[in-house]
């Protein structure tokens, strides 16, 4: 079974969409590195930096290799961020807005504990318990970034 490339996939994805597509050559030359880095790279005999990643998920239209690549590639990434397929921006922005009840919720609950100065072991818990939803209301606002992101890209709207 061949394993999946997220670099491979990306161009691929990319080609499906485009009436042009990009063959690796023009792939390359436009990620201003050779033809064969960029094969090494989409048959992991080697791993691209973070800049090319970053340019090629600028080329691709693709700005979740960016979050692909920090959770699977980078160390600091593949322990704090895991990665999951994003949301559309629809399901994202529907999420975020049924998350004010949780957001409600956390702002009192952190006032409490914030009002008096002092976080004792207690009020420590109660920080820890909260952090699930904290990730949940964060996987939503990441997700609907990206969104706009590939939505801006494919207009072509700059940052």
């Amino acid at each position: 079974m061949k394993k999946n490339n997220i670099y491979r996939e990306a161009r691929e994805k990319y080609n499906k969409e485009h009436e042009n597509p990009l063959n690796r050559e023009e792939a390359a030359d436009l990620l201003h590195i050779s033809v064969a880095s960029l094969g090494r790279y989409e048959t992991d005999e080697s791993e691209p930096t973070s800049d090319v990643v970053y340019s090629m998920s600028k080329i691709y239209e693709n700005p979740d290799l960016r979050r692909m690549y920090c959770s699977e590639c980078c160390q600091i990434g593949q322990t704090d961020h895991h990665y999951s397929v994003p949301k559309t921006l629809f399901e994202s922005g529907y999420g975020l807005i049924n998350a004010n009840k949780i957001l409600d919720v956390f702002k009192t609950e952190l006032f409490d504990i914030l009002s008096d100065g002092i976080v004792d072991s207690n009020e420590i818990v109660k920080l820890r318990d909260m952090i699930p939803q904290i990730k949940t209301v964060q996987k939503l606002l990441n997700d609907i970034e990206i969104e706009i992101e590939k939505h801006s890209l494919k207009h072509e709207i700059k940052e």
